[in-house]
């Protein structure tokens, strides 16, 4: 991610945070839930309002890869045409680079995800609750994210979106859950991410610490509300140089579990696990966006 482009975000920001913006991703459940009926489905991404520009996503298989974008800014000085033309070069460059990788991945996040709830639901993570076929209450859809560093190598992220469908098709809650996995390594090389179980592994072990905390919140269980601002690398941009805000609803030696205070136009707009190392977190003072 270039000056220009972090700039952008920056500005960005500044907007989403502001009364307009609508915070639907932060919402409180509707009703904390000691049992739920669940299920897994396989809602895409919507390539207008949730995906950057010239992200590459392989929507079969659920895999994003963001990071790799350049141009972007510079083609935003000649409209929407410039936009539209830096985003399908940054498309097509990342197919180029990326997408016979990301293809030879047989794993079935789906797969993955309901063993998962499988195993914490037997573990008693979350008593009264039982899945099912869709339609549910409840339905949750996984996503693999990677962003891909300055230094070529990438970060592998669990997404998780959970929803409650209404009549009209539109959720009347959901919630995004972002999770990283250990490690950072290359996508596209033979000793990379899609080498022998490392992507499976580290999307399992991700998913599992995604669904515990939606758990969590779902059962109102996080209820903290100390205000940070956070400075490091996001799911989807490579750049350092961010301050996001974000309300600590639950914290540990290792980790944060942080609501962005940011609306829900903002592509990682959800909560995140936040590994304390990845991160400079500074206490801060701002007005919670979910009251």
């Amino acid at each position: 991610m270039y000056p220009r482009l972090a700039l952008l975000f920056v500005a960005s920001a500044a907007l989403l945070f502001s009364g307009c913006a609508t915070f639907d991703r932060i919402a409180p459940y509707p009703t904390p839930a000691k049992s739920e009926t669940v299920a897994i489905v396989a809602k895409p991404m919507s390539k207008m309002s949730e995906l950057p520009l010239g992200v590459f996503y392989d929507e079969p298989r659920h895999i994003i890869i963001s990071g790799h974008q350049k141009g972007l800014g510079w083609g935003m000085m000649f409209g929407l045409v410039g936009v539209m033309v830096a985003d399908q070069a940054n498309k097509s460059g990342a197919e180029s680079r990326f997408g016979a990788s990301a293809r030879t991945s047989t794993t079935d996040l789906g797969t993955i995800l309901a063993d998962v709830v499988r195993e914490e639901l037997a573990a008693g993570v979350a008593p009264g609750w039982s899945l099912q076929n869709a339609p549910a209450h409840l339905q949750f859809t996984p996503y693999a994210l990677f962003t891909v560093l300055k230094s070529g190598k990438a970060r592998l992220y669990a997404v998780l979106r959970a929803e409650i469908p209404g009549a009209d098709g539109k959720p009347t809650w959901s919630g995004r859950y972002f999770v990283r996995a250990d490690g950072e390594m290359p996508i596209e090389t033979a000793d990379g991410w899609m080498t022998g179980d490392r992507f499976s592994d580290g999307m399992r072990v991700a998913m599992r610490e995604a669904l515990k905390t939606c758990v969590e919140d779902i059962r109102g269980q996080l209820t903290g509300t100390r205000t940070v601002k956070a400075k490091g690398i996001f799911p989807y941009i490579n750049t350092d140089v961010l301050e996001l805000p974000f309300i600590v609803v639950k914290e540990d030696e290792q980790h944060l579990v942080a609501k962005l205070a940011a609306g829900d136009a903002m592509v990682m707009a959800g909560t995140h696990v936040l590994n304390r190392a990845d991160y400079k977190i500074t206490d801060a003072k701002f007005k919670d966006p979910r009251h």
